[in-house]
């Protein structure tokens, strides 16, 4: 499904501060909201993925937990959720369960402790092992029946996600769209990737990279500044 460049928008775009997809609104803020159940769904946050980097003695930015956190702050005192489904690979790997990255998630579950928190593994959620009991997490394996979503990790491939049944929302491939400008500049902007009854989001962690997409047959939702969506 990726590694090709989308050089323009599709004809008909237009930027918007969220869209609408199958019931479901896409947020520019890398988020998926259910106003019927009052969820959000993030997908990738990778939490300690810096610290896990420095651990094994790479350079890597520091801050990078805190702005996730941050960010997730801003959606909770925002959508006022009652629970908050991560789509996998919540932990990036077990070095970022440093005290220092878990003391953060701790004082962030603290602050919002009648929030309900679900978790469908993904596969650095197995390299990590299961977060601690004391963050008061559910923890499923894919897929997961979210009240009439499926949740997943891994998305399905393009012929398992045609026809009718329920929205699959999936994470996993970080995608991108590369969008092409004058004098040959262009830029990369994480998206939401539609296809069919399939919802890919984007990566919500600060430090996980994208990949581009190139199917043919799919919808994006390109995120500008975490504040619009180029939709079409």
């Amino acid at each position: 499904m990726f590694g090709h460049d989308k050089t323009s928008p599709r004809e008909g775009s237009s930027l918007v501060s969220s869209h609408e997809h199958r019931g479901l609104v896409l947020l520019p803020q890398r988020a998926v909201w259910r106003v019927e159940t009052r969820t959000l769904f993030i997908a990738d946050a990778h939490l300690g993925k810096a610290a896990t980097f420095r651990a094994l003695g790479q350079p890597a930015p520091k801050g990078t937990t805190r702005d996730n956190l941050d960010r997730l702050d801003a959606l909770v005192d925002r959508f006022n959720p009652v629970r908050l489904v991560f789509l996998g690979d919540l932990f990036h790997a077990r070095q970022a369960h440093a005290p220092g990255v878990t003391a953060a998630f701790l004082d962030w579950r603290r602050r919002h402790a009648a929030l309900r928190l679900t978790l469908v593994r993904g596969n650095h959620d197995r390299r990590a092992g299961d977060p601690s009991e004391q963050f008061g997490i559910e923890l499923f394996d894919e897929p997961y029946d979210s009240e009439g979503i499926v949740a997943r990790h891994h998305p399905l491939a393009s012929d398992e996600c045609e026809g009718q049944g329920a929205t699959i929302l999936a994470g996993h491939l970080h995608p991108c769209v590369r969008l092409s400008g004058v004098a040959r500049d262009s830029l990369r902007l994480p998206c939401f990737v539609l296809q069919a009854r399939q919802i890919v989001l984007p990566a919500f962690g600060a430090f996980t990279g994208g990949a581009l997409v190139h199917a043919r047959d799919v919808r994006t939702c390109a995120i500008v500044d975490e504040r619009w969506l180029v939709a079409g």
